[in-house]
């Protein structure tokens, strides 16, 4: 050991906040802070330290040799420190969130993953309000939603989605070069609107750039649609080949990569209305609330 003082813990936050994210500018964002101060910050920890933590450039910063070594201890040294201070924050109650969100987004990406929440952090009770109704922040905590939350929330962006069509692996083999998108009927759910996946809306946007759509008939097709009562059930049909599926790419990335699932056509664009973690000011002064958000974000930049 050493009788020379650590560097203050803001200097190493800034450190793996621009390890993480890629820029100083990037960094100070996540950290609440001024480029300025997350430079300030960078520079006296490079003075304490003795050498260059990072290489900047045209493209952002880059680590160090130096940098690279100390990132992994550090970030974990961090992460120990940080869960250890809210477990004992919350050591003398029973804390519970109450998380609001859709029954899609619940079942294809938050429920799979809660249960590595709730093993690391025990003693916090997850509590999860399904539906389209807007949230109610008198019973609410933390709201995941498409859109912005209104002047009266903070609106805090999770995930940017594509939207695309979806097929089995079986029905994209025989699908013929030309007129596909007719080979087989539209899947939609009663949510859907909800979720803002309008066929017509992504026909109008993919026919603009190209023709092979141009003379389908969208409207007729999605009178005569296969309805589903959830999203999850039109997963299950379009999965057994029963049609084409309009999807947002954080709900069946999954699938995807399991190969149950596969996108049948290269046109796609940009979701009009993304994830974002809604709530109200002040909220993330409850400890228990700071670390189901700063999960979520981890999760969603692992994803």
């Amino acid at each position: 050991m050493t009788d020379r003082p650590l560097p203050p813990l803001s200097t190493l936050q800034a450190f793996c906040a621009i390890a993480e994210t890629g820029g100083f500018g990037r960094a100070a964002g996540r950290l609440g802070l001024t480029q300025t101060a997350v430079s300030h910050q960078i520079a006296q920890l490079e003075g304490w330290m003795g050498g260059r933590l990072f290489d900047r450039g045209r493209h952002g910063a880059r680590l160090s040799p130096l940098g690279l070594r100390l990132h992994p201890e550090i970030a974990s040294a961090l992460a120990l420190l940080e869960s250890a201070l809210h477990q004992a924050r919350e050591a003398s109650a029973s804390p519970s969130l109450t998380i609001a969100t859709t029954p899609e987004f619940s079942s294809q990406w938050l429920a799979p993953r809660l249960e590595a929440f709730c093993r690391r952090y025990p003693k916090i009770e997850v509590r999860t309000a399904v539906g389209y109704q807007r949230p109610d922040f008198s019973s609410v905590d933390l709201a995941i939603w498409l859109g912005h939350g209104g002047p009266d929330l903070v609106t805090e962006p999770l995930l940017l989605d594509e939207e695309f069509v979806v097929c089995a692996p079986t029905l994209s083999s025989r699908l013929p070069s030309r007129g596909a998108i007719r080979a087989a009927p539209l899947l939609i759910y009663r949510g859907m609107r909800h979720t803002v996946l309008d066929w017509q809306r992504w026909y109008e946007q993919v026919t603009v750039r190209d023709a092979p759509f141009a003379d389908f008939d969208i409207a007729r097709a999605v009178d005569e649609a296969t309805v589903f009562d959830s999203f999850e059930k039109m997963l299950q049909a379009c999965g057994t080949g029963q049609g084409f599926a309009l999807v947002r790419s954080s709900l069946v990335a999954e699938h995807i990569a399991a190969g149950s699932l596969v996108r049948c056509f290269v046109e796609r664009q940009p979701a009009a209305l993304n994830y974002a973690m809604l709530y109200p000011p002040g909220a993330l002064e409850r400890s228990s609330l700071a670390l189901f958000r700063k999960w979520l974000v981890s999760e969603t930049e692992h994803s």
